[in-house]
């Protein structure tokens, strides 16, 4: 026998301790027990991944959610910055007419004020009811016109619209 055959003695099942393996015997490669501790072990690989992949879409949610709390805020400071100038402006416009008036009377500025602040309101008053009125316009001409044609549609589909089934029935015409 040369020095590299070893001698065949009885089959090993896998299970027989090696020197190397310690106390802890491991079952022979391809057995069910070490394919369950491999898919163990990938489920928990897998948990950790699905975990970390959840963790990482929350975080972009927080980030998107900071982010358009920081774009509001801006927007509520250039808001309330905007609306600041026109009042300003428009209060610096009155004070002026308000000046104007009150040299055309002779230096009663205090007369400047009121007719100042009654042609302002008066102005504001009008504008307010035209505006009412041209809105409620609009809005009544597009409510006549969508029931206009979901009638229109019921007399092509039916045959008759829910406005003939109010009237009551003429004679020689069917009724209900």
């Amino acid at each position: 026998m040369s020095t590299q055959t070893e001698s065949t003695g009885p089959p090993r099942s896998g299970w027989e301790q090696r020197p190397d393996a310690g106390a802890n015997p491991s079952p022979p490669v391809g057995h069910p027990a070490e394919a369950i501790r491999d898919a163990a072990g990938k489920i928990a690989e897998l948990r950790e991944f699905i975990a970390y992949y959840i963790a990482a879409r929350i975080d972009a949610l927080k980030l998107t959610a900071r982010n358009i709390g920081i774009y509001a805020g801006l927007g509520l400071i250039g808001l309330v910055a905007g609306a600041t100038v026109v009042v300003m402006a428009v209060a610096l416009l009155l004070v002026g007419i308000a000046g104007a008036w009150g040299a055309l009377f002779g230096g009663r500025m205090w007369l400047g004020d009121i007719v100042t602040g009654v042609i302002f309101l008066g102005i504001l008053a009008v504008g307010v009811l035209v505006g009412m009125k041209v809105l409620t316009g609009v809005f009544k001409t597009k409510t006549v016109l969508k029931y206009e044609s979901r009638q229109r549609h019921q007399r092509e589909q039916f045959g008759r619209d829910v406005h003939d089934e109010t009237q009551p029935a003429a004679p020689g015409r069917p009724g209900r």
